[in-house]
């Protein structure tokens, strides 16, 4: 561009102002001026002046005018395509600026089809108005997402909420130019019916009702299940537009509708009405759209997130339940508790300076792997001086809003809740499963566990545990209200009784080797008292209700999002421990937490960054120790969605990964490349280390080759190439900088890799199999450390990955019934390969974390499974 160029691009930038846009996108959408200016709230002369000015320094007709109306010249509609984009960064940059100035100020329009206001739209207004205090939160109703669309796109609604029905085997929405698109969650359709057919599993084929008369309409998602097996409407179906219509129809016998989940939701279905799941499935997906520019507005930002972690009310549909039930109990291992006020995103988005420093970080991703330095030193913990300890800090790197588990079921709530509740079992440093308020138990038959309560155990308040309050924890532990973070977990509880004065027996509806573990607290046992649940309504974890439990500790204050403090007790059935008193400070921001051990304020901090390790291994004060997490990451493709259903496609990225890059200068050697979706930890009740890795090790493997990876592509249905895009959660920057490096290895094939860095929650609503991604990746932290959770998770029903496989399905149902540890573990095995070969889930490495601890803190048996029990009971001052 030469300088006369330039010099003109100025002068038209400067002949610009976002009021005469606004303007322009008004003539626009009202078709005269007149309109416009009632719209705007100005007098006609006023807009017609302004429009003369702007025309005037332009030196170009921006709008045709004549008696009646007025509409945009092609130069006029040039600018109010542009306005919207404009006047979302304006907007963004106006309200950094009044963030910085300490002005709290926020906006959100929402525009939403008619089926997601009830249900989405209108719960997410009352948590924002929660959340941030004075938030303006509008709805616009739109009959269909192009008008929601329509709306965000001209600048009078700045998020768009829609829905879409899908079948399997869809390609992945088009992106549209200038927005960003958010998946929320998806809804199976079911089919509600008064005919008699035979429907297998809960499930029936649509053809089998094509005969029959349909109730169609806007109200149903009938015509897309119709199209799809070409039915024709007949003379005899029924058209509505309401739902509850559809299906009032439908129970008076009079057609078959097919309708949403959330459609059933509180509806009572009269006798000789079922509602069937369809196979194969339809999916009703819900997402949220905004302009690129309007998602940096933190209200906006903070709209986005809060709609992502929407929780579906699930309908009693048992052929989708168990799949529900399932996905939701796995996510919510990945949980974090809401952000508290000062880390709200109204306080903390970024300046431009630090998000062009972030997009370079992100950028050089594949140079960071470059820099490689060696491991830091291992634990150095010297022994016990016996000594008492009156009080420690711990620095958690994450929020909490409730200390009840079942309520928020993040792996860092497991930490915190297992130093004052107990379960039935323990599990020790080597997985292995321990006395806990049971002193034994028995497994009697296949299904039935029965367990003796220990006669010392009593609560903080002082009264005994009994038999009566552990089948009434558990019972709430499986309720899906009062517990959807442990719920799936006792899916497969048939009952739960009293069986003497201190005996519980809890039989199952079928064998599950799992189960012993999941007594425990890192699994659904988080026993306490039924008289205080009750007391306090259920409401407990709470400030107020804090919670109740028979620990070594008990919670003494808890502020949400601040901190949680613990008090020895001397009522404790086990070993008195030596810490006294405990306080754990909610710290998320890394550089803040460093800071507070920097200042000595700081005797264990959970999950220091590997990136930050070396800043805390220079500490005169602290010391670092590593130790494998049980955690898994790998690439996961969604076989629903071309053009992954091409086994040829996934083998091309499964040869652009490199492992061993990511594991010796990503992690910086802490860390291990991985063979198999399980760890060698899992294996432990069978194999020894090296074993256990050589098991794995037999599973195929896709080596990094990037000739290979060229090869696969040619062969493939998208042999020029294709673009994607990956989304990493910022929670864990490490996966970011692999996706970079993986990106750049891609490029060299011929596929373009978008890399998205997105909050947490909106990764987690991407790990449905319903979301538009095709490839994705998975970050597992497994508690107990089953061999088959993972795999189960991965493989089974509902997986991420839409991936069936019966023989797979066969195997891990096998699996789960076999109570001989080796037999067990020898047909996961089977399952592995069987998915290895069709490379729809890539393993890339099996983590681990960093615990800083004080110099003079020790902890005994620091392993895999430390703090999932009563960990501080393990700590110890050391001596010279």
């Amino acid at each position: 561009m030469d300088s006369s160029d330039a010099l003109e691009i100025d002068t038209l930038t400067r002949a610009l102002d976002v009021h005469s846009l606004r303007i322009l996108v008004a003539i626009d959408q009202e078709g005269s001026i007149s309109a416009a200016a009632r719209s705007l709230g100005f007098s006609q002369p006023t807009i017609t002046q302004h429009v003369q000015r702007l025309e005037a320094r332009l030196g170009a007709q921006l709008v045709a005018r004549t008696a009646r109306a007025a509409s945009l010249t092609p130069v006029g509609a040039l600018l109010a395509q542009h306005a919207p984009r404009i006047d979302a960064s304006l907007t963004a940059a106006a309200t950094e600026l009044a963030r910085v100035l300490g002005r709290r100020a926020g906006a959100v329009r929402f525009a939403a089809e008619i089926a997601s206001v009830a249900h989405v739209v209108a719960p997410t207004m009352a948590r924002l108005n929660g959340q941030i205090p004075g938030i303006e939160v509008t709805v616009h109703e739109c009959a269909d997402a192009s008008e929601a669309l329509d709306m965000v796109r001209g600048g009078r609604a700045d998020v768009a909420v829609t829905l879409a029905v899908a079948s399997a085997g869809r390609r992945p929405t088009p992106r549209r130019t200038g927005m960003r698109s958010t998946f929320l969650f998806a809804e199976e359709v079911v089919a509600v019916t008064a005919a008699d057919l035979d429907a297998p599993g809960g499930r029936v084929d649509a053809r089998a009702l094509s005969s029959l008369p349909w109730i169609r309409g806007r109200g149903t998602c009938s015509d897309v299940v119709a199209a799809s097996i070409d039915r024709t409407p007949r003379g005899d179906d029924l058209v509505v537009s309401r739902p509850d219509a559809a299906i009032a129809l439908a129970a008076h016998g009079v057609g078959t509708a097919f309708v949403a989940e959330s459609d059933l939701v509180g509806v009572s279905l009269p006798a000789g009405l079922r509602a069937l799941g369809i196979a194969p499935s339809f999916t009703r997906r819900m997402s949220a759209a905004t302009l690129v520019e309007a998602a940096s507005i933190p209200a906006v930002a903070t709209a986005l997130r809060t709609l992502a972690t929407h929780r579906r009310i699930p309908a009693e549909v048992e052929a989708i339940l168990d799949a529900r039930r399932r996905s939701e109990s796995h996510r919510a291992r990945f949980r974090t508790a809401a952000l508290t006020p000062e880390e709200s995103p109204i306080m903390s988005i970024p300046s431009p300076a630090r998000l062009a420093k972030a997009g370079a970080v992100a950028a050089a991703g594949a140079l960071l792997l470059a820099a490689c330095s060696g491991p830091a030193p291992e634990s150095n913990a010297g022994p016990d001086s016996g000594a008492d300890i009156d009080h420690i800090s711990v620095a958690l790197p994450g929020s909490l809003s409730s200390l009840y588990v079942g309520q928020e079921a993040g792996i860092l709530n497991y930490y915190i809740a297992s130093i004052a509740q107990e379960g039935l079992v323990s599990v020790d440093a080597q997985g292995r499963t321990q006395p806990g308020l049971a002193e034994s138990w028995e497994q009697t038959d296949e299904v039935t566990y029965v367990y003796e309560l220990r006669d010392d155990a009593v609560f903080h308040d002082g009264t005994p545990v009994t038999a009566d309050d552990v089948v009434f924890s558990l019972e709430q532990a499986r309720d899906e209200t009062s517990s959807p973070g442990l719920a799936y977990y006792l899916s497969n509880v048939d009952m739960i009784e009293k069986t003497g004065d201190s005996e519980v027996t809890i039989t199952l509806t079928e064998p599950d080797a799992a189960f012993a573990a999941n007594m425990s607290t890192g699994g659904a046992a988080f026993i306490t008292s039924k008289a205080f649940w009750e007391d306090h309504d259920g409401k407990v974890g709470t400030p107020d209700a804090l919670l109740l439990g028979s620990g070594p500790y008990k919670v003494t204050e808890f502020a949400p999002d601040s901190h949680v403090t613990f008090e020895r007790v001397d009522t404790w059935w086990g070993e008195l421990p030596k810490v006294k008193q405990i306080t754990v400070n909610f710290i998320a921001d890394e550089s803040t937490r460093l800071l507070a051990a920097q200042s000595g304020d700081v005797d264990v901090a959970f999950n220091v960054p590997l990136a930050q390790s070396q800043q805390w291994e220079g500490l005169d004060t602290m010391r670092v120790d590593y130790v494998n997490d049980l955690s898994y990451v790998g690439l996961y493709f969604n076989t629903s969605i071309a053009p992954f259903d091409d086994p040829k496609v996934r083998q091309a990225f499964a040869h652009a990964v490199d492992r061993d890059a990511y594991v010796e200068r990503l992690l910086r050697g802490h860390g291990e490349a991985a063979t198999s979706i399980m760890t060698p930890e899992s294996l432990g009740n069978v194999y020894g280390a090296d074993e256990a890795r050589e098991a794995l090790a037999g599973i195929p493997q896709w080596d990094f080759d990037l000739d290979a990876a060229k090869a696969a592509l040619a062969e493939s249905s998208v042999a020029d190439g294709f673009e994607a895009e990956l989304l990493t959660p910022n929670t864990g920057p490490q996966l970011g900088t692999a996706a970079q490096a993986l990106a750049q290895n891609l490029a060299e094939v011929g596929i373009t890799l978008n890399v998205r860095e997105v909050p947490i929650e909106e990764w987690l609503a991407s790990l449905d199999a319903s979301s538009d991604h095709g490839v994705g990746l998975m970050w597992y932290f497994s508690t107990l450390g089953d061999p088959a959770e993972v795999p189960s998770y991965l493989l089974g029903a509902g997986n991420p990955s839409a991936y069936d496989n019966p023989e797979i399905v066969d195997l891990l149902a096998q699996a789960g019934a076999e109570s001989d540890p080796a037999a067990r573990v020898d047909l996961l095995i089977q399952a592995e390969t069987l998915q290895a070969e069709d490379a729809v889930n890539v393993p890339l490495w099996w983590g681990q974390s960093a615990t800083a601890f004080a110099d003079d803190l020790g902890l005994n048996d620091y392993s895999s499974f430390a703090f999932i029990s009563s960990w501080p009971t393990q700590l110890y001052r050391m001596g010279q």
